[in-house]
């Protein structure tokens, strides 16, 4: 039998595009068939063609850490979103959440995003907002210099009696600082940053130097844990 391929009977007049099929393979008979339709290229008036390229975007791989995860991600950067809660017994409770955006460029990374805090306590309930961003720039795989900054908007909350904050509530409660430190890698699990920082003043709104000096243990890639010994060191000797 004879290899057949139907195209159907009702072309369009202007479409005119044949071959001459060669001998088949079984009868040797040689066809004629209409086999591809060369339609003109549109051109547009106002607007350019290009063809389309795909967007590349991911979604979460679900490789999370606590109270962390990436929303999308490409190439060199990410959407993150990070939260958590702090009960603190008899002072209050601190709901936290932030979204931000982070970006490399060869040695450089940048991250800039927003902040809100919810503190919870007797009798009263306070929202803050927030914004951060740092610039990270890595010289060797263990060595990396970073400048930061928080910023918070609004004031100091008052209580129940018009009071300002207790001080074992301050410690807790955000407050605006920049700085910069250099992050040195020991080894693979600890490190240490080292650096100076101001952090704006409660009450006084003013702005206060203290230094950076905060050893840490790596649980994996991508969580810590710190003791900021330099700042605890300057208040006590402060005092």
């Amino acid at each position: 039998m004879e290899d057949s391929i139907s195209f159907g009977r009702d072309t369009h007049a202007a479409i005119q595009s044949e071959r001459i099929g060669k001998a088949d393979s079984v009868s040797d008979a040689t066809r004629r068939h209409n086999y591809h339709w060369a339609y003109n290229r549109a051109n547009y008036l106002f607007i350019p063609y290009t063809s389309a390229q795909p967007l590349d975007l991911h979604m979460p791989h679900f490789n999370f850490s606590p109270g962390r995860a990436e929303l999308f991600y490409w190439n060199s950067g990410k959407i993150l979103a990070a939260g958590g809660t702090r009960d603190l017994p008899g002072l209050m409770r601190i709901d936290s959440g932030e979204l931000g955006i982070s970006q490399s460029v060869g040695n450089f990374t940048f991250y800039a995003g927003g902040t809100v805090n919810k503190y919870g306590y007797f009798n009263g309930l306070h929202t803050q907002y927030g914004l951060a961003g740092r610039i990270s720039y890595q010289f060797t795989p263990k060595l990396s210099a970073t400048v930061f900054g928080d910023y918070y908007f609004g004031h100091m909350p008052r209580m129940a009696n018009n009071m300002p904050m207790p001080p074992s509530m301050i410690g807790y409660y955000g407050r605006s600082s920049f700085g910069g430190y250099f992050d040195i890698q020991i080894n693979e699990r600890w490190g240490v940053q080292t650096g100076a920082q101001a952090v704006r003043q409660a009450g006084t709104n003013r702005y206060e130097a203290e230094p950076i000096v905060t050893p840490y243990y790596k649980i994996s890639k991508k969580v810590s844990i710190g003791l900021p010994v330099g700042q605890i060191l300057y208040h006590v000797l402060k005092r």
